[in-house]
């Protein structure tokens, strides 16, 4: 464990967070102050259009942040109703953290376009929505914009389960194209995956490609994939691969290969137009490959082809067989259900249910190590790094034991969680603590991120039923 902070670092944590929450609470006195100049009327008096031109002539800024800045005091300061009467901001809960300094302008937009989003939903009730808007405020206390708008996605999918459906004529046309054959031979390419499906097979694929080799690896991300993608393309090339056909002596055979000179195909052995076939297959070098080793006389059986990849796909079993609702992927992508069931017609289906098929998702002392089975109920638990805000997928992450196996610690999954590298070094720095609350994982935070220390929950983002 490192050492712990000391008195004059923890003045400058201090220091740092009070004026980012004062910056904040300034913020939203501004909003204040709009919505104040929209009330008295001022713009019609100063001869403007209206107050979003008033702002932005007032401060210099572009139209479109100045009307933003008008929306936003609508919905997040005091109305008064057509009587007269006071009425409370249209998201109240989230006018209450905005001015308090909780939460900034990014926040402060996610919460506004997934409200509006629900208002388009009818099968929502105005409870629902007023809960839901009080859920993401006070999520957003504690998620940057870009983790909320992740929790916002899970709570619109709870919501609104068929949202996820593609709209009608949606083009759904895959390609690679070429977009550039540079003179020194250099390639530069283009593409589109529309199925949810298929991209997210070729990400896990090119993804696990992509690690890097070990600590001396240097090659940024970009690098890697790249490298990744021509592992596979070699893969394919080499003998028994994708693209060569195979007959049942391991010689490589070309069936119905184009003329080099007409383009017409043609047949194995078949002269071309300058003389015999012999005469043509002395011009040919023969592909340098050992020769195959002699097996015993067998019926022929064809070549075994790559099948579908194995996906981690999480869905409500009474979803799937309705067609209705949605599915989730490793990466958080929601799917519709008609999806989930034409790739379940021809891909290998792994039910996840925790505890059942007897599998050993408590083993206790026997091991240190996580076996498969519990490390998929740790998958579908946790959905990734477990830790607030974190978006890495369950490949890229450690079991981590709470506490620790050498201190007797067991391996089940009340004992573990799924981090990445940075949060699993940051976890033994000792400064977060991990729970397991009602089977999921919560994180208490150092009293320089919250001197409350008020716990905050771990995984995948989850709403309340």
């Amino acid at each position: 464990m490192s050492e712990r902070v000391g008195a004059a670092g923890r003045v400058l944590l201090e220091r740092a967070r009070a004026r980012m929450v004062a910056l904040r609470a300034e913020q939203f006195r501004l909003l204040e102050d709009i919505a104040a100049l929209e009330a008295a009327g001022v713009a019609e008096q100063t001869g403007d259009r209206g107050t979003s031109r008033l702002v932005g002539d007032l401060w210099h800024v572009d139209a479109h942040d100045a009307k933003r800045w008008c929306d936003e005091a609508a919905d997040l300061t005091a109305r008064v109703s057509l009587l007269g009467e006071s009425l409370p901001p249209r998201l109240a809960a989230t006018a209450t953290v905005a001015a308090a300094g909780e939460i900034g302008p990014g926040h402060v937009a996610v919460i506004r376009r997934t409200m509006a989003r629900l208002e388009r939903v009818d099968s929502v009730s105005v409870e629902q929505w007023g809960q839901a808007e009080a859920t993401l405020a006070e999520q957003a206390t504690w998620l940057a914009p870009r983790q909320l708008a992740k929790a916002a996605e899970a709570l619109l999918a709870r919501l609104d389960p068929d949202g996820v459906a593609p709209d009608d004529g949606q083009d759904c046309r895959d390609e690679l194209v070429w977009v550039r054959r540079r003179r020194d031979g250099s390639l530069a390419f283009k593409g589109r995956l529309h199925d949810p499906l298929d991209a997210e097979a070729f990400c896990e694929v090119i993804d696990g490609l992509s690690e890097p080799c070990g600590p001396d690896d240097r090659r940024e991300l970009g690098r890697r994939r790249a490298d990744g993608l021509k592992d596979l393309v070699q893969d394919a090339r080499r003998p028994g691969g994708l693209t060569t056909h195979i007959d049942d002596t391991g010689i490589d055979t070309d069936i119905d290969g184009p003329d080099p000179d007409t383009g017409e195909p043609g047949e194995p052995g078949e002269a071309g137009p300058s003389g015999t076939a012999a005469e043509e297959d002395a011009l040919i070098p023969v592909p340098r490959r050992p020769e195959p080793r002699p097996t015993p006389a067998r019926p022929s059986a064809p070549v075994e082809r790559a099948g579908r990849a194995l996906l981690t796909i999480t869905m409500d079993h009474r979803w799937l067989r309705a067609a209705i609702g949605h599915a989730t992927l490793d990466s958080g992508q929601r799917v519709a259900a008609a999806t989930v069931r034409r790739w379940a017609c021809d891909a290998e289906v792994v039910p996840v249910v925790l505890g059942s098929r007897a599998e050993p998702l408590d083993i206790g002392r026997a091991t240190r190590t996580v076996p498969d089975a519990l490390r998929r109920a740790l998958n579908l638990r946790d959905g990734g790094c477990a830790h607030p805000g974190c978006d890495r997928r369950p490949r890229r992450c450690h079991a981590h034991h709470i506490r620790h196996w050498g201190q007797g610690g067991d391996t089940c999954l009340a004992n573990l969680v799924l981090l990445c590298r940075y949060h699993h070094r940051l976890i033994h720095h000792g400064h977060w603590q991990v729970t397991i609350v009602d089977g999921l994982p919560w994180f208490t935070p150092p009293p320089w991120i919250d001197p409350d220390r008020r716990p905050r929950p771990g995984g995948r983002p989850r709403v309340p039923l």
